[in-house]
């Protein structure tokens, strides 16, 4: 494996960490202070984040709802709620189609996948996948859809025109975060195997495994498909991963427990949800690999994240808190007085302990 660069951390003052790096060069510039601007309420137990293509709107999934207010819906710069999606079971994660007028649902306790048309807000199909569906990918191309089936060790790929599966991939223990190139490849982090399985070909038929941190929870991709973050819960650190070698060439100390990640659209910024007890939202500067980790006093466990077009904001769900914070550099925006003294309502209520798999 290639010559690793790792980050450890020091305390600056109460705005959060900067990660330092352990090799001599020159210092490293500060990565940018966050703040909440936004806050709003969202349904129980909000775990994934997802912004629509045009920028305006963030579907969270609220997986502690059955039946009713399962995805809300919020303007992606005020929080203004501007609408809500109800569904029979319990929903986990979602994902857009390219053209974001189809929201792909994963149904936990249905075992299945739904298509919601965004306009008018009723699902389509139901297609059946694997047990207890979690993190769903689609192709860049817009025709294919994957769940990954967190009881099944296995991929379900979709057919979209068709709303059929397609085939059936096995994985490791506990499949969770996907990625999928342009070209077609797809990444599969097993958190309980501690490896990523990869498949590529025409009919993803070919497929080999790569060994990566214990407990890789979510991935995403960098802009030019160049490099594949890891979120590495069990060590609190996010890895970046050349996808040529597949080598892991930076690793970044972050926020305690990280759940979800997600990048910025010029690439530069890598955000995380953290699950542990920090109760933060890191910020990693690929320029340099500083990371700033910024505790959210009122966040009861980070779970999804969704980055604004700008790169300068991001939308982080609180799992037993029940809120979305948007959080943004400092002075961009938003209405972080009014944040701050919206928080104070919930922000001293006993914390709940959780392993955060």
């Amino acid at each position: 494996m290639a010559a690793m660069r790792t980050w450890r951390s020091r305390t600056i003052g109460v705005v959060g960490t900067l990660g330092v790096l352990l090799v001599a060069g020159p210092a490293a510039a500060d990565p940018p202070v966050l703040e909440v601007q936004e806050v709003a309420a969202t349904g129980s137990m909000p775990k994934g984040a997802t912004l629509s293509p045009d920028g305006t709107r963030f579907y969270v999934t609220n997986f502690g709802q059955f039946d009713t207010r399962n995805v809300t819906i919020y303007d992606a710069h005020t929080l203004a709620m501007l609408d809500q999606i109800d569904v029979p079971g319990i929903i986990c994660e979602s994902a857009l189609s390219p053209d974001g007028a189809t929201l792909y649902i994963s149904n936990f306790s249905r075992h299945s996948v739904m298509f919601v048309d965004v306009a008018t807000k009723k699902v389509t199909h139901e297609i059946k996948t694997g047990q207890h569906p979690k993190v769903l990918v689609a192709s860049p191309d817009g025709k294919s859809v994957f769940a990954a089936n967190w009881m099944s060790k296995s991929v379900t790929q979709i057919d979209v025109a068709t709303a059929s599966v397609l085939r059936t991939l096995d994985v490791g223990k506990q499949p969770r975060g996907m990625a999928m190139t342009r070209s077609g490849k797809l990444y599969v982090a097993n958190f309980y195997s501690d490896s990523i399985d990869v498949f590529e070909g025409a009919e993803l038929e070919k497929k080999h495994r790569i060994a990566v941190c214990k407990c890789p929870r979510h991935l995403a991709l960098s802009p030019d498909d160049a490099t594949l973050y890891i979120s590495c819960l069990n060590v609190s650190q996010l890895h970046a991963m050349d996808l040529a070698t597949e080598n892991v060439h930076h690793q970044v100390q972050i926020g305690s427990s990280p759940k979800s990640i997600a990048v910025s659209k010029d690439g530069r910024y890598v955000y995380s949800a953290d699950y542990g007890e920090g109760r933060s939202v890191s910020v990693v500067d690929t320029h340099d690999w500083t990371a700033r980790v910024f505790p959210i006093a009122a966040m009861d466990r980070g779970s999804g994240v969704a980055v604004a077009p700008d790169g300068q904001h991001a939308l982080v769900t609180g799992w037993y808190d029940g809120h979305v914070y948007l959080v943004g550099f400092e002075g961009t925006g938003g209405h972080p007085d009014e944040s701050r003294r919206r928080m104070r309502r919930w922000q001293f209520t006993p914390r709940h302990p959780d392993p955060g798999d």
